[in-house]
């Protein structure tokens, strides 16, 4: 009997031993843009398809039996990133993953206020989450745990990109039915907007996204013109670069707009499968991806994020996956 069950525990462990976690995911660490002999600017780190790929460490139970939700991504398409999260928008899981990169742990946001179409996401310097409800027509707000705080309608809009002004606190919000964007305090109440449909300077066609540079700049896409206008933090239009083509420094479907740490200005474009790079001039530095499903291979990106230490993060929608670059200071 004692034999029996000794044997009995000795096959249990053995079963745990061999579930254990999952195998870390092969990653490639020379993937370098430009090539040699150039000096390198952007580094690929890593894909990350889910939680185990932020190195989630296993129960015991789950080594067992497995997770008991599902930790995957099916169509990410807003990002967001800021002191060691990762927040990604799920257009069909219709929540907000929340990726604990420093706690190598997961959480989704959503269920509480209804999100129907969060397609953008930003976090403030408090942790208070902002997500663009497209679907809804409203800001839905999450404190930083996740926990439901207040919504903000926007009756009639369709908000699709996102950017926080700590500074001025203000939210702005892109508006891509009414060709504008919509200028909130923190608190939700409407200060001003800019913008209308049309193809002249300050106008726009179909909007998608937005981005604040270090000087206060906001950065509009402009998708149907195919360019990106920058303006006044108060919404005066000051320049534009971009025109439609399949060229480098040409845009065919740009879909997200994001700026590091020195102001080089980051567009997605889900006909091109890249990212482009360009200084505040608007001229091409670089593009990274092409199409595929390897790594620094896209199908259909959409929004980009980069965060505090310059790591870019694309969502890569139908990969399902966020992909993760390191841009290169210069030593």
């Amino acid at each position: 009997m004692r034999l029996s069950k000794q044997l009995g525990l000795l096959v249990l462990f053995l079963v745990i031993a061999s579930c254990g976690a999952p195998t870390p995911r092969f990653e490639p660490d020379n993937l370098l843009w430009p090539l040699p002999p150039d000096q390198p600017r952007i580094k690929y780190i890593q894909s990350i398809f889910n939680e185990d790929d932020i190195g989630r460490v296993y129960s015991t139970r789950e080594k067992m039996f497995g997770k008991e939700y599902f930790d995957g991504m099916v169509r990410p398409y807003g990002v967001s990133a800021r002191k060691g999260k990762l927040y990604v928008a799920d257009i069909i899981l219709r929540r907000v993953l929340v990726f604990d990169l420093i706690a190598k742990k997961l959480f989704s946001i959503g269920q509480e206020g209804a999100c129907n179409t969060p397609s953008a996401v930003s976090a403030g310097a408090d942790g208070t989450i902002y997500v663009a409800d497209s679907g809804g027509s409203k800001i839905v707000v999450y404190n930083g745990a996740g926990s439901f705080r207040t919504s903000y309608p926007l009756p009639g809009s369709r908000p699709v990109g996102l950017a926080i002004s700590e500074a001025l606190g203000r939210l702005y919000v892109v508006d891509r039915v009414e060709h504008r964007v919509l200028v909130l305090g923190l608190d939700g109440k409407k200060l001003f907007e800019f913008g209308a449909k049309g193809v002249e300077d300050g106008k726009f066609n179909i909007p998608l996204d937005v981005a604040i540079d270090s000087q206060g700049v906001v950065y509009v896409l402009d998708n149907g013109n195919f360019r990106v206008q920058r303006f006044t933090a108060d919404g005066g239009y000051l320049s534009k670069f971009g025109m439609v083509g399949d060229r480098a420094g040409m845009f065919a479907n740009p879909k997200g707009i994001a700026i590091d740490s020195e102001d080089h200005i980051y567009v997605t474009d889900a006909a091109f499968n890249n990212f482009q790079i360009f200084d505040r001039d608007g001229n091409v530095l670089l593009f990274v991806g092409e199409m595929g499903s390897w790594p620094a291979a896209f199908q259909l990106p959409a929004g980009i994020a980069i965060d505090e230490i310059d790591r870019i993060y694309v969502a890569d929608q139908l990969n399902s996956r966020i992909q993760v670059f390191q841009y290169l200071k210069e030593q």
